[in-house]
């Protein structure tokens, strides 16, 4: 591949935005790619390399790039509307249609309230739960990725019983941060993923305190570690006991896994949900969707909840397409996802079998990591120890290799499929696949 027009892009990049854009540890030497077009799941840089991506924008590309239907709802409203109107005092009847929309699908779902990023629902969840239950910690957990802010940012369990409060993030660890507020970890407790044992104990010293349990469905942001046979369960009892309020993050898993989301899938649902990414389908929004008996704190407890953007018409309009696409012949988008998704991973399977080559593949709807060195197959992880083998500096050379082959994955392994991607693209990409593991790993 040619890079030198991305080179000299990249330079002058670098000038102006100190570590880009969104910045968590990168590897020395990661490249940008400076982008002059899109389709479906293609991607063609300034010079004139072409691109098949499977990191999803970072999960919203639910529908892949420049969807022909959803441009057009888009390009209609920028004709005849304004993009934004005054979050609280001019509204029009698609406000009403997103929530019905959202209050059918999203089994906790009775009453919306709409922001713009996944950080944002997460603080705007924590500050519901203290209105409703007026207690003030939030328990989550260790591994789940709830948003970039300083009282959720690294989630990393003490190994001694004696505090649950978050421990020392390493610096190697992709949440690293300096410059956090030292107050900040007394909002949270953090308990291992997993460990019922560990959840009970929490909740049986210091239920008093507890205002929420916040936790992803399916761990996405690390390894697609599933939850353990009644662990999920066990949140809603304790929740249900001592009074605190259970919030599923689907930041990621809204829409992507399911209309009905993660808690859809796994049959347990929660009080509230947080949501973004993937609800409107590459445009900035996110929702806190949850009973009406807790939402109501906006209403009868003065709980704020304001934003310039709330609920900005240009993203409910995409959101309200981005909907009716998936819901479109019964499901049609995710039957492909999920076709496109199964020959991907069996055909990636197949290859590391040919050459004899360790991993582990742990998959929910919509996304899978390939965690190259581990033993396993296809099957799934629910902790750390479950991946003995992959190693993450050996992935990221992998990756590189893949991307001067034209294919861009995300690191740690993941990939997102969604409705760009077609049966050649796997062809291509499995070729690439091939390619690159025996030259990494042979």
């Amino acid at each position: 591949m040619d890079h030198a027009k991305n080179t000299e892009l990249e330079k002058q990049f670098a000038a102006y935005y100190p570590a880009g854009h969104t910045n968590f540890k990168v590897k020395k030497g990661d490249r940008r790619i400076f982008i002059t077009s899109a389709q479906g799941a293609h991607l063609t840089d300034v010079d004139g390399n072409d691109y098949i991506e499977y990191n999803g924008a970072l999960g919203p590309a639910i529908l892949g790039y420049r969807h022909p239907e959803y441009v057009k709802a888009l390009t209609d409203h920028i004709m005849a509307m304004p993009t934004l109107a005054a979050s609280n005092k001019f509204f029009t009847a698609a406000d009403v249609e997103l929530a019905e929309k959202i209050v059918r699908h999203i089994p906790c779902a009775e009453e919306v309230k709409l922001c713009m990023t996944g950080s944002e629902a997460v603080q705007m969840a924590m500050r519901i739960a203290r209105a409703y239950t007026g207690k003030s910690i939030i328990v989550r957990f260790s591994g789940n990725y709830h948003g970039w802010l300083d009282n959720v940012l690294g989630s990393i369990a003490q190994e001694k019983e004696d505090t649950p409060y978050p421990g020392p993030v390493p610096e190697d660890d992709m949440c690293y941060s300096i410059g956090k507020s030292p107050n900040s970890k007394f909002d949270c407790y953090v308990l291992p993923w997993n460990d019922m044992d560990a959840l009970e104990a929490c909740f049986e010293k210091y239920h008093d305190d507890i205002a929420m349990v916040h936790f992803e469905g399916c761990v996405c942001n690390h390894l697609c570690l599933s939850a353990k046979e009644g662990f999920v369960e066990k949140i809603r009892e304790l929740c249900t006991k001592y009074n605190a309020v259970m919030s599923m993050d689907e930041v990621i898993t809204g829409w992507r896994v399911g209309l009905s989301g993660m808690q859809g899938i796994l049959g347990v649902t929660p009080d509230i949900c947080t949501m973004a990414k993937a609800i409107a389908g590459g445009m900035p929004l996110s929702a806190v969707a949850g009973k009406k008996e807790i939402m109501d704190v906006f209403r009868e407890k003065s709980v704020l909840g304001p934003g310039t953007f709330n609920g900005y018409a240009l993203g409910i309009a995409a959101a309200n397409v981005t909907i009716d696409l998936l819901e479109k012949n019964d499901g049609e988008i995710y039957r492909k996802i999920d076709a496109v998704k199964e020959e991907l991973v069996t055909g990636i399977l197949g290859i590391c079998e040919k050459y004899g080559v360790d991993i582990r593949i742990t998959e929910m709807p919509g996304a899978f990591f390939t965690l190259i060195g581990a033993k396993g197959g296809r099957q799934k992880a629910y902790t750390d120890e479950d991946i003995v083998g992959f190693d993450t500096d050996k992935f990221l050379e992998f990756k590189d290799a893949m991307e001067e082959e034209g294919i861009i994955l995300m690191g740690g392994g993941r990939w997102y499929v969604g409705g760009g991607h077609t049966s050649e693209d796997v062809s291509i990409t499995l070729k690439a696949f091939e390619k690159c593991l025996k030259k990494v790993y042979l």
